[in-house]
């Protein structure tokens, strides 16, 4: 019984570190994990509220039908530091094929590359943001991924060590019982 519980451990474990792992070489520029159309978004503030709480997981799709007073996800790079706002659409010009020029809020003017999609349709998960912000953090993958990993390496380390050692001790002492 403790075996199972272990290996199913084990499994959780290797899971959650695969995931997050494939989520942080999933980066763009932004910080923001991206999966085909659809993108990653952590709340990290209460900005968003009633709409999303801190610490959400939202998954907006890029190919979501967005329209004039829609609410969408999109990059700011008006600011200093880049992030992910939440903003409302107030007009919306097609300018060739697919590229779309967006206002946002009545000021903003953005690309149609720099939203993320629409609100409306967004996925949300709550609290997972908050535990995939925790384990996508520099200490979170030292704690999830390389520490164990090293703790597994010295281990492997130690156990041949032992067999090289045990090897040893049978051949002395099959050497000693042929001089008897």
């Amino acid at each position: 019984m403790k075996r199972v519980i272990g290996n199913i451990i084990f499994v959780i474990y290797a899971i959650i570190a695969i995931f997050v792992t494939v989520c942080l070489l999933s980066f763009n520029q932004y910080k923001v994990s991206e999966f085909g159309n659809a993108s990653f978004v952590l709340i990290d503030s209460n900005e968003t509220e009633p709409d999303f709480t801190k610490g959400d997981l939202v998954i907006p799709n890029k190919k979501d039908l967005i329209t004039v007073g829609d609410k969408v996800f999109f990059y700011n790079t008006y600011g200093e530091t880049i992030e992910v706002t939440l903003g409302e659409v107030t007009n919306a010009q097609r300018i060739v094929g697919d590229e779309i020029t967006y206002t946002i809020n009545g000021e903003l003017q953005l690309s149609s590359e720099y939203v993320l999609g629409s609100a409306e349709t967004a996925e949300r998960i709550p609290v997972v943001g908050s535990i995939l912000s925790v384990l996508e953090s520099k200490w979170g993958f030292l704690f999830l991924i390389v520490f164990p990993s090293l703790i597994a390496f010295i281990y492997e380390i130690y156990v041949v060590v032992s067999e090289i050692r045990g090897k040893k001790d049978e051949k002395n002492s099959g050497k000693e019982q042929k001089a008897n």
